[in-house]
């Protein structure tokens, strides 16, 4: 017999990766934040954060005890043009410091407008390009989602691997044409606490069910389905309060709402957010169009159940009777008949709420963090993904 072949050894140090995100506001802020914590507990990875300066979270982000590297982008929508001198700059800085750490992968945890610029400088570097994939297309009637989409399809196109947040989008995606022929590792959205304990729920006898539209107020949000499917439960003689809490042109619905509801027609902080939700029963996403949603995320780092439209990756992030209630169809009578169905039905509410908590763990920030890890050492000799 010939020599035995010796087997390579598996590298079992923590993954060195960088995730990265160069927006300003929004739910992602939040998420970078409390995925760096996240990452920063893990043994199983040896992270840093690269963000931008302009990020609204930025002090939080100094004050985290992340490893940080941080860079200037913009701070207005015209700075993605006039600011990208600054690119080559950031480009050769960006390189020398992954060389530096021996960054194995790096995470674009939301694609930039900047993104295809830096994604060859990262693998040139030595390392893995892994975009996250949030929509499979823009949606309808939000100009900004339409505007970045070529460029985030640009980044998508030099991708090594791409992690979707869901299984809709990632489907929807691979139909694409001319889509990126990288593979697609489906994870979840994980929790987002904002910071907020997961406070226990219920509610009283003869207790008015309150209700919250959370979020950036877009046509495809499908607020004008809420209200009117709040008409129907009203109409029925079902005590409602309800809330709306988000930037955005309130149009037909600025009538409708006026003295009928709490009403915050602006930008909310983290911290806002966060006190918002502990004062409602259930959060309703009566999208007509959807992947998945930061709002379901927030909702449930709080403790909350969440009502929702049967549409893309909200079907798989709420749990029919388990975490909230799916309406059948995306009209106001369905979503109306949700509405009793959670609060209605004996015991259901209290279920919901019991299993958001004891499943937890499954939603995690945490467990996200370690698929990434997965994710990122893959590319070692003898290892495999596991997906």
């Amino acid at each position: 017999m010939g020599p035995q072949r010796q087997q390579p050894q598996l590298n079992t140090d923590p993954a060195r990766v960088m995730f990265l995100y160069w927006g300003r506001r929004g739910a992602m802020p939040q998420f970078t934040l409390e995925l760096g914590r996240a990452a920063m507990a893990s043994p199983n990875i040896s992270p840093s954060v690269c963000i931008s300066r302009q990020n609204e979270l930025y002090p939080s982000f100094e004050a985290s005890g992340t490893a940080l590297y941080p860079v200037e982008t913009f701070a207005t929508h015209l700075g993605a043009l006039t600011q990208s001198w600054r690119l080559a700059l950031i480009k050769r800085n960006l390189a020398a410091y992954l060389i530096e750490q021996r960054i194995e992968a790096v995470i674009d945890l939301m694609p930039h407008v900047w993104s295809p610029a830096i994604a060859p400088t990262i693998q040139l570097a030595g390392a893995r390009y892994i975009p996250v994939l949030h929509d499979a297309a823009p949606h309808p009637g939000d100009p900004m989602t339409a505007w970045a989409q070529r460029r985030i399809d640009q980044s998508l196109s030099k991708a090594d691997l791409i992690i979707a947040l869901s299984g809709s989008v990632a489907s929807e995606f691979r139909s694409r044409p001319r889509a990126s022929k990288a593979e697609i590792a489906v994870l979840f959205h994980p929790d987002l606490t904002y910071g907020m304990p997961s406070i226990p729920r219920s509610i009283r006898p003869g207790e008015p069910i309150r209700l919250l539209f959370l979020g950036r107020i877009l046509p495809y949000k499908g607020l004008p389905l809420f209200l009117d499917a709040v008409d129907l439960l009203r109409r029925d003689g079902i005590a409602v309060d309800i809330g709306v809490f988000g930037e955005g042109h309130l149009g037909d619905a600025a009538c409708r709402l006026a003295g009928n509801a709490e009403v915050v027609n602006r930008w909310l902080t983290a911290a806002e957010i966060g006190s918002v939700l502990s004062r409602y029963h259930a959060v309703v996403l009566s999208h007509t169009e959807a992947s998945q949603s930061g709002v379901a995320a927030a909702a449930f780092g709080a403790g909350v159940p969440v009502i929702a439209t049967p549409i893309g990756g909200l079907v798989e992030q709420v749990g029919d009777g388990v975490t909230g209630v799916l309406a059948r169809r995306v009209d106001a009578p369905a979503l109306a008949q949700a509405v009793r169905h959670l609060f209605g039905t004996p015991g259901l509410y209290a279920t919901c709420c019991n299993n958001i908590a004891a499943r937890r763990a499954d939603r995690s920030m945490s467990r996200f963090v370690e698929r990434c890890a997965v994710l990122a050492a893959a590319q070692r000799p003898g290892n495999s993904a596991g997906m």
